[in-house]
């Protein structure tokens, strides 16, 4: 039998269709074949699910939460008793796909924020490679950055703390001192982080807190730096907020914690124009659960790429352009507008 936390977490994670459901039977549509009317139900008194569309999770003898785990997703059968909705949302499977505990990471030996430092040098290198990508010093202060100078494999990067429900989570390095034909970017080790950045979302917190209409998914904590800035200088910040996926792609994991997300009408991807293609074959996922869709960053003079921090007006153009994604246009590429957000009227406009 389906307890009522766990039902409140299929209602919050997948697109249930209230209409063609029961107080004994969810229908909501299947991540597995594309659905887009409501076709995979799971009962709640024996726990079986089935696609009629489909008709995938036969291997798992119809038991819905072994499907939902195969494909990822980890719930607790609570047997209707009350958990913390901590422990409800992220369990302790350790397997691949699984939605890691909320559990505090150490960041490097020697961290130090350069909000309390902001006289040292390491706080001006900082401060210069800020500028570099169109930034301030502040903009590093409030994300908490910060140095060290006691471990040697982070010493020439700015670090950039990770958290989930104000929890350190992770971290990412951006080096300071640029070297020409060198990443910037440097992420931790398996040692150093059990569960690497597929996992987590960066700036999620925000999310969940202000509950925005559109959540813009990005690539790098700094693209959603530049954007939080502007969109607070317009006054948008509480109905549009930047995320950022660390990659161009977004992972299962990923998928389910947006998804959870209350409030949220619509997940916008904002990647670089050389992953675009990539990107409108890799969302589906989460396009089954939510409205999404594609901005596309137009391209700098000499075909070179740009992204928020290059051009963050360029950025928002972007995003009142997008595309709204179809399977028919993630084949085709044939865009079909759709419903848009207008930012300067911050409402849903057709």
């Amino acid at each position: 039998m389906i307890g009522p936390l766990l039902k409140h977490e299929i209602e919050n994670t997948f697109r249930v269709v209230p209409g063609k459901s029961t107080s004994e039977e969810l229908v909501f549509m299947c991540p597995e074949c594309g659905d887009r009317s409501g076709h995979r139900s799971v009962n709640l008194k024996t726990g079986k699910t089935f696609c009629w569309r489909c008709n995938k999770g036969k291997n798992n003898k119809g038991y819905f939460l072994a499907w939902a785990k195969a494909l990822g997703y980890q719930f607790n059968n609570d047997g209707g008793q009350s958990l913390p909705v901590e422990q409800v949302l992220y369990g302790a499977d350790d397997q691949d796909g699984a939605v890691p505990l909320i559990q505090e990471v150490k960041l490097p030996k020697g961290f130090m924020e350069i909000k309390h430092r902001p006289k040292s040098v390491y706080t001006k290198l900082i401060g210069d490679m800020a500028k570099r990508k169109n930034l301030t010093l502040p903009d590093f202060f409030e994300a908490g950055v910060g140095y060290t100078m006691d471990t040697p494999l982070w010493e020439p990067y700015a670090i950039f703390p990770v958290r989930e429900f104000d929890i350190c989570v992770y971290y990412q390095g951006r080096t300071y001192i640029d070297v020409p034909g060198e990443t910037t970017k440097k992420f931790p080790s398996r040692s150093e982080v059990k569960y690497g950045a597929a996992y987590w979302v960066y700036n999620i917190d925000e999310v969940r807190a202000s509950q925005p209409e559109i959540v813009i998914i990005v690539e790098s904590i700094l693209n959603v730096l530049s954007l939080r800035w502007k969109l607070r200088e317009l006054g948008w910040d509480k109905t549009v907020v930047p995320v950022c996926v660390f990659k161009h792609h977004i992972s299962q994991v990923q998928v389910i914690k947006l998804a959870r997300c209350v409030g949220v009408k619509e997940f916008c991807f904002l990647f670089d124009h050389d992953a675009i293609e990539q990107t409108w074959r890799n969302i589906s996922g989460l396009a089954n659960r939510r409205k999404v869709s594609v901005a596309e960053m137009p391209m700098l003079d000499g075909n070179e790429k740009m992204d928020a921090n290059d051009n963050v007006d360029a950025a928002i153009g972007a995003i009142e352009k997008r595309k709204l994604f179809t399977p028919a246009n993630a084949q085709e590429r044939v865009f079909d507008n759709g419903e848009a957000f207008d930012l300067r009227s911050r409402k849903i406009r057709s």
